[in-house]
Protein backbone atom coordinates (compact mmCIF):
# COMPACT_ATOMS: atom_id res chain seq x y z
CA UNK A 1 0.00 0.00 0.00
CA UNK A 2 2.82 2.42 0.88
CA UNK A 3 4.52 1.83 -2.44
CA UNK A 4 1.26 2.41 -4.23
CA UNK A 5 0.78 5.70 -2.42
CA UNK A 6 4.28 6.95 -3.11
CA UNK A 7 3.94 6.25 -6.81
CA UNK A 8 0.75 8.23 -7.32
CA UNK A 9 2.63 11.00 -9.11
CA UNK A 10 4.05 8.50 -11.61
CA UNK A 11 0.63 7.01 -12.27
CA UNK A 12 -0.68 10.53 -12.78
CA UNK A 13 1.78 11.04 -15.63
CA UNK A 14 1.58 7.56 -17.16
CA UNK A 15 -1.47 8.17 -19.33
CA UNK A 16 0.21 10.99 -21.23
CA UNK A 17 3.89 9.99 -21.37
CA UNK A 18 3.38 7.78 -24.42
CA UNK A 19 1.84 10.67 -26.32
CA UNK A 20 4.70 13.11 -25.76
CA UNK A 21 6.47 13.99 -29.00
CA UNK A 22 10.21 14.48 -29.36
CA UNK A 23 9.62 18.13 -30.20
CA UNK A 24 6.54 19.97 -28.98
CA UNK A 25 4.09 21.25 -31.55
CA UNK A 26 3.30 24.94 -31.89
CA UNK A 27 0.72 26.27 -29.47
CA UNK A 28 -1.97 27.33 -31.92
CA UNK A 29 -5.14 29.36 -31.29
CA UNK A 30 -7.12 26.15 -31.80
CA UNK A 31 -5.21 24.41 -29.00
CA UNK A 32 -5.81 27.32 -26.66
CA UNK A 33 -9.53 27.33 -27.49
CA UNK A 34 -9.82 23.57 -26.85
CA UNK A 35 -7.84 22.76 -23.69
CA UNK A 36 -9.97 19.73 -22.81
CA UNK A 37 -8.58 17.89 -25.85
CA UNK A 38 -5.24 17.72 -24.01
CA UNK A 39 -6.12 17.71 -20.31
CA UNK A 40 -2.57 16.74 -19.29
CA UNK A 41 -1.37 20.16 -20.47
CA UNK A 42 -1.79 23.63 -18.93
CA UNK A 43 -1.12 25.97 -21.82
CA UNK A 44 -2.14 29.36 -20.43
CA UNK A 45 -2.16 31.13 -17.09
CA UNK A 46 -5.77 30.19 -16.22
CA UNK A 47 -5.69 26.98 -18.35
CA UNK A 48 -8.89 28.09 -20.11
CA UNK A 49 -9.95 31.43 -21.56
CA UNK A 50 -12.87 31.65 -19.10
CA UNK A 51 -10.43 31.87 -16.19
CA UNK A 52 -11.87 28.97 -14.16
CA UNK A 53 -8.43 27.40 -13.47
CA UNK A 54 -10.02 23.93 -13.19
CA UNK A 55 -8.30 20.74 -14.31
CA UNK A 56 -10.50 17.85 -15.52
CA UNK A 57 -7.84 15.28 -14.52
CA UNK A 58 -9.20 12.87 -11.92
CA UNK A 59 -6.38 10.44 -11.11
CA UNK A 60 -5.57 12.55 -8.03
CA UNK A 61 -8.81 13.02 -6.12
CA UNK A 62 -10.16 13.83 -2.66
CA UNK A 63 -9.58 10.25 -1.52
CA UNK A 64 -5.91 9.89 -2.40
CA UNK A 65 -4.65 13.47 -2.27
CA UNK A 66 -3.61 12.93 1.35
CA UNK A 67 -1.02 10.44 0.14
CA UNK A 68 0.90 12.90 -2.01
CA UNK A 69 4.52 13.47 -1.02
CA UNK A 70 7.29 15.62 -2.41
CA UNK A 71 8.78 13.82 -5.42
CA UNK A 72 11.56 16.31 -6.15
CA UNK A 73 12.39 20.02 -6.04
CA UNK A 74 14.06 22.21 -8.64
CA UNK A 75 15.99 25.19 -7.21
CA UNK A 76 15.33 28.48 -9.00
CA UNK A 77 16.92 31.90 -8.62
CA UNK A 78 20.17 32.06 -6.73
CA UNK A 79 21.08 35.66 -7.47
CA UNK A 80 20.04 37.13 -4.11
CA UNK A 81 18.35 36.31 -0.84
CA UNK A 82 14.61 36.25 -0.15
CA UNK A 83 13.75 35.13 -3.67
CA UNK A 84 10.28 33.86 -4.48
CA UNK A 85 7.89 32.97 -7.26
CA UNK A 86 4.24 33.89 -7.80
CA UNK A 87 4.03 32.21 -11.18
CA UNK A 88 1.61 29.58 -12.42
CA UNK A 89 3.80 27.05 -14.31
CA UNK A 90 2.70 26.24 -17.84
CA UNK A 91 2.85 22.55 -18.78
CA UNK A 92 3.18 21.17 -22.29
CA UNK A 93 3.87 17.50 -22.93
CA UNK A 94 5.98 17.04 -19.82
CA UNK A 95 7.87 20.34 -19.96
CA UNK A 96 7.23 23.21 -17.54
CA UNK A 97 7.72 26.92 -18.21
CA UNK A 98 7.92 29.13 -15.12
CA UNK A 99 9.38 32.48 -14.02
CA UNK A 100 11.02 33.56 -10.78
CA UNK A 101 11.08 36.92 -9.01
CA UNK A 102 13.78 38.18 -11.38
CA UNK A 103 11.51 37.31 -14.33
CA UNK A 104 14.06 34.67 -15.34
CA UNK A 105 12.24 32.15 -17.50
CA UNK A 106 12.98 28.43 -17.04
CA UNK A 107 12.14 25.41 -19.16
CA UNK A 108 12.10 22.31 -16.96
CA UNK A 109 11.96 18.71 -18.20
CA UNK A 110 9.57 16.91 -15.83
CA UNK A 111 8.81 13.88 -17.98
CA UNK A 112 10.41 11.27 -15.72
CA UNK A 113 8.13 12.07 -12.78
CA UNK A 114 10.97 11.77 -10.26
CA UNK A 115 13.45 14.39 -11.48
CA UNK A 116 13.23 17.93 -12.81
CA UNK A 117 15.99 19.02 -15.18
CA UNK A 118 16.44 22.64 -16.25
CA UNK A 119 16.71 22.57 -20.06
CA UNK A 120 17.46 26.28 -20.42
CA UNK A 121 16.96 29.60 -18.65
CA UNK A 122 16.43 33.02 -20.20
CA UNK A 123 17.62 35.89 -17.99
CA UNK A 124 16.26 39.32 -19.04
CA UNK A 125 18.77 41.05 -16.70
CA UNK A 126 16.15 42.74 -14.56
CA UNK A 127 17.57 45.19 -12.00
CA UNK A 128 15.50 44.02 -9.03
CA UNK A 129 12.96 41.44 -7.92
CA UNK A 130 9.23 41.84 -8.49
CA UNK A 131 6.12 39.73 -8.64
CA UNK A 132 5.79 37.70 -11.83
CA UNK A 133 2.71 35.57 -12.39
CA UNK A 134 4.13 33.67 -15.31
CA UNK A 135 4.24 33.33 -19.08
CA UNK A 136 2.11 32.76 -22.17
CA UNK A 137 2.63 30.25 -24.99
CA UNK A 138 2.03 31.28 -28.60
CA UNK A 139 3.29 29.31 -31.58
CA UNK A 140 6.84 28.26 -30.74
CA UNK A 141 7.34 31.22 -28.37
CA UNK A 142 7.17 31.72 -24.62
CA UNK A 143 6.11 35.30 -23.81
CA UNK A 144 7.11 37.02 -20.55
CA UNK A 145 7.45 40.50 -19.08
CA UNK A 146 10.62 42.10 -17.71
CA UNK A 147 12.17 45.35 -16.55
CA UNK A 148 10.62 48.30 -14.82
CA UNK A 149 11.82 50.22 -11.76
CA UNK A 150 14.35 52.14 -13.87
CA UNK A 151 14.90 49.52 -16.57
CA UNK A 152 12.88 49.92 -19.73
CA UNK A 153 9.83 47.68 -19.28
CA UNK A 154 9.80 44.98 -21.95
CA UNK A 155 7.83 42.05 -23.27
CA UNK A 156 10.18 39.24 -24.32
CA UNK A 157 9.53 36.31 -26.67
CA UNK A 158 11.75 33.25 -26.23
CA UNK A 159 12.02 30.26 -28.56
CA UNK A 160 10.66 27.38 -26.48
CA UNK A 161 13.06 24.85 -28.01
CA UNK A 162 16.34 26.77 -27.88
CA UNK A 163 15.81 29.32 -25.12
CA UNK A 164 17.00 32.11 -27.42
CA UNK A 165 15.25 35.50 -27.44
CA UNK A 166 13.33 35.99 -30.70
CA UNK A 167 12.03 39.52 -30.12
CA UNK A 168 11.73 42.18 -27.43
CA UNK A 169 9.27 45.05 -27.32
CA UNK A 170 10.22 48.00 -25.14
CA UNK A 171 7.80 50.45 -23.55
CA UNK A 172 10.34 53.18 -22.92
CA UNK A 173 7.62 55.82 -23.31
CA UNK A 174 6.11 54.58 -20.02
CA UNK A 175 9.33 53.73 -18.13
CA UNK A 176 7.79 53.38 -14.66
CA UNK A 177 5.36 50.55 -15.39
CA UNK A 178 6.05 46.91 -14.55
CA UNK A 179 4.54 43.63 -15.73
CA UNK A 180 3.23 41.30 -13.03
CA UNK A 181 0.34 39.63 -14.88
CA UNK A 182 1.12 36.83 -17.31
CA UNK A 183 0.45 37.84 -20.94
CA UNK A 184 -2.62 36.45 -22.71
CA UNK A 185 -2.36 34.99 -26.22
CA UNK A 186 -5.46 35.60 -28.37
CA UNK A 187 -5.29 34.46 -32.00
CA UNK A 188 -2.20 36.16 -33.46
CA UNK A 189 -2.04 38.80 -30.72
CA UNK A 190 -0.46 39.04 -27.28
CA UNK A 191 -2.42 41.10 -24.75
CA UNK A 192 -0.45 42.57 -21.84
CA UNK A 193 -1.37 44.72 -18.87
CA UNK A 194 0.87 47.25 -17.12
CA UNK A 195 1.18 47.49 -13.34
CA UNK A 196 3.01 49.48 -10.64
CA UNK A 197 0.10 51.91 -10.36
CA UNK A 198 0.50 52.29 -6.60
CA UNK A 199 3.63 54.36 -7.20
CA UNK A 200 1.71 56.94 -9.23
CA UNK A 201 1.77 55.40 -12.70
CA UNK A 202 -1.00 55.70 -15.29
CA UNK A 203 -1.41 52.08 -16.35
CA UNK A 204 -2.66 50.53 -19.57
CA UNK A 205 -3.55 47.43 -21.58
CA UNK A 206 -1.85 46.81 -24.95
CA UNK A 207 -1.90 44.42 -27.88
CA UNK A 208 1.20 43.13 -29.69
CA UNK A 209 1.71 41.10 -32.84
CA UNK A 210 2.62 37.62 -31.58
CA UNK A 211 5.11 36.88 -34.36
CA UNK A 212 7.08 40.14 -34.27
CA UNK A 213 6.22 41.90 -31.00
CA UNK A 214 5.09 45.00 -32.88
CA UNK A 215 2.84 47.20 -30.78
CA UNK A 216 -0.60 47.34 -32.38
CA UNK A 217 -2.62 49.31 -29.85
CA UNK A 218 -2.45 50.66 -26.31
CA UNK A 219 -5.39 51.70 -24.11
CA UNK A 220 -4.84 53.55 -20.85
CA UNK A 221 -7.01 52.50 -17.90
CA UNK A 222 -7.18 56.16 -16.83
CA UNK A 223 -8.92 58.36 -19.44
CA UNK A 224 -7.20 61.52 -20.67
CA UNK A 225 -8.97 64.84 -21.29
CA UNK A 226 -11.52 64.42 -24.07
CA UNK A 227 -11.97 60.68 -23.48
CA UNK A 228 -15.04 59.00 -22.01
CA UNK A 229 -14.72 58.80 -18.25
CA UNK A 230 -12.41 61.80 -17.90
CA UNK A 231 -15.28 63.67 -16.17
CA UNK A 232 -14.93 61.28 -13.21
CA UNK A 233 -11.54 62.81 -12.35
CA UNK A 234 -12.69 66.12 -10.96
CA UNK A 235 -10.82 69.07 -9.49
CA UNK A 236 -7.70 70.88 -10.64
CA UNK A 237 -4.95 68.54 -9.43
CA UNK A 238 -4.61 66.57 -12.69
CA UNK A 239 -4.59 63.39 -10.61
CA UNK A 240 -5.46 61.38 -13.73
CA UNK A 241 -1.84 61.69 -14.86
CA UNK A 242 -0.70 59.44 -11.98
CA UNK A 243 -4.03 57.72 -11.34
CA UNK A 244 -3.03 54.05 -11.06
CA UNK A 245 -5.52 51.52 -12.42
CA UNK A 246 -2.92 48.74 -12.43
CA UNK A 247 -3.46 45.44 -14.21
CA UNK A 248 -2.11 42.90 -11.71
CA UNK A 249 -3.83 39.73 -12.95
CA UNK A 250 -4.23 38.15 -16.40
CA UNK A 251 -7.57 38.76 -18.08
CA UNK A 252 -9.96 36.38 -19.81
CA UNK A 253 -11.34 36.04 -23.33
CA UNK A 254 -14.74 35.22 -24.80
CA UNK A 255 -14.31 33.90 -28.33
CA UNK A 256 -18.02 34.10 -29.18
CA UNK A 257 -18.10 37.87 -28.71
CA UNK A 258 -14.39 38.58 -29.34
CA UNK A 259 -14.15 40.35 -26.00
CA UNK A 260 -11.23 40.28 -23.58
CA UNK A 261 -12.01 41.21 -19.99
CA UNK A 262 -9.52 42.58 -17.47
CA UNK A 263 -9.67 43.79 -13.89
CA UNK A 264 -7.96 46.97 -12.73
CA UNK A 265 -6.57 48.14 -9.40
CA UNK A 266 -7.16 51.10 -7.12
CA UNK A 267 -6.78 54.81 -7.89
CA UNK A 268 -3.73 56.72 -6.67
CA UNK A 269 -3.00 58.27 -4.25
CA UNK A 270 -4.86 55.43 -2.61
CA UNK A 271 -5.26 56.96 0.87
CA UNK A 272 -5.83 60.60 -0.14
CA UNK A 273 -9.18 60.75 -1.95
CA UNK A 274 -9.39 64.52 -1.52
CA UNK A 275 -6.60 64.87 -4.10
CA UNK A 276 -8.65 63.00 -6.73
CA UNK A 277 -12.35 63.89 -6.32
CA UNK A 278 -14.82 61.91 -8.41
CA UNK A 279 -15.46 58.24 -9.18
CA UNK A 280 -12.03 57.83 -10.83
CA UNK A 281 -12.80 55.59 -13.83
CA UNK A 282 -11.56 53.09 -14.85
CA UNK A 283 -9.93 52.02 -11.59
CA UNK A 284 -11.30 49.14 -9.49
CA UNK A 285 -13.24 48.14 -12.58
CA UNK A 286 -13.88 45.22 -14.88
CA UNK A 287 -13.12 46.28 -18.44
CA UNK A 288 -14.53 44.58 -21.51
CA UNK A 289 -12.50 45.38 -24.60
CA UNK A 290 -12.86 44.35 -28.22
CA UNK A 291 -9.42 44.08 -29.90
CA UNK A 292 -9.18 45.11 -33.57
CA UNK A 293 -9.54 42.20 -35.96
CA UNK A 294 -6.77 43.43 -38.25
CA UNK A 295 -3.11 44.16 -37.62
CA UNK A 296 -2.93 47.47 -39.45
CA UNK A 297 0.05 49.70 -38.56
CA UNK A 298 -0.61 52.13 -35.73
CA UNK A 299 1.32 54.98 -34.15
CA UNK A 300 2.93 53.91 -30.89
CA UNK A 301 0.61 56.14 -28.83
CA UNK A 302 -2.56 55.41 -30.78
CA UNK A 303 -5.52 53.48 -29.46
CA UNK A 304 -7.35 51.24 -31.91
CA UNK A 305 -9.12 48.93 -29.52
CA UNK A 306 -12.66 49.67 -28.37
CA UNK A 307 -13.78 49.52 -24.74
CA UNK A 308 -17.24 48.01 -24.99
CA UNK A 309 -18.23 47.88 -21.32
CA UNK A 310 -16.97 48.64 -17.85
CA UNK A 311 -18.29 47.90 -14.41
CA UNK A 312 -17.10 49.97 -11.47
CA UNK A 313 -16.81 47.83 -8.33
CA UNK A 314 -15.42 50.33 -5.79
CA UNK A 315 -16.28 53.94 -6.76
CA UNK A 316 -13.75 56.47 -5.45
CA UNK A 317 -11.71 53.69 -3.80
CA UNK A 318 -10.12 54.57 -0.47
CA UNK A 319 -7.72 51.64 -0.05
CA UNK A 320 -5.36 49.36 -1.95
CA UNK A 321 -7.80 47.08 -3.75
CA UNK A 322 -7.65 45.20 -7.03
CA UNK A 323 -10.33 43.59 -9.16
CA UNK A 324 -8.92 40.19 -10.06
CA UNK A 325 -9.40 38.33 -13.29
CA UNK A 326 -12.70 39.30 -14.84
CA UNK A 327 -15.26 36.62 -15.71
CA UNK A 328 -15.83 36.00 -19.39
CA UNK A 329 -18.66 37.69 -21.18
CA UNK A 330 -22.12 36.14 -21.14
CA UNK A 331 -23.19 34.06 -24.09
CA UNK A 332 -24.74 36.13 -26.89
CA UNK A 333 -28.41 36.75 -26.22
CA UNK A 334 -28.27 35.51 -22.64
CA UNK A 335 -28.54 39.00 -21.16
CA UNK A 336 -30.70 41.65 -22.78
CA UNK A 337 -31.21 44.03 -19.86
CA UNK A 338 -29.91 47.61 -20.00
CA UNK A 339 -27.61 46.74 -17.10
CA UNK A 340 -25.75 44.23 -19.27
CA UNK A 341 -25.59 46.47 -22.30
CA UNK A 342 -24.31 49.71 -20.82
CA UNK A 343 -21.24 50.77 -18.93
CA UNK A 344 -21.60 50.62 -15.17
CA UNK A 345 -20.17 53.47 -13.12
Amino acid sequence: MARRNVSIHAAFLASSILAWPAMAADVTPERLLNPDREPHNWLMNHRTYDGQRFSPLARINRDNVKNLRLAYAVPLGGGAGNEFTNATPLAEDGFLYVTDSWNVLYKIDARSGDLGRIVWRMDPKQDRQMRSRGAALSGNLVITGAGGFGNSPRIVATDKETGKVVWETSFSDTPDVTFTAAPLAIKDKIIVGAANGDTGVRDWIAGLDAATGKRLWLKYTIPAPGETGRETWKGTTNAWRTGGGAVWVTGTYDAATNQTLWGTGNPVPMFDPFYRPGDNLYTNSRLSMIPPRTSRPMRASATSTRMSRSRRSVPHGLAATTIGRAPTARKPGSCTSRRCRTARR
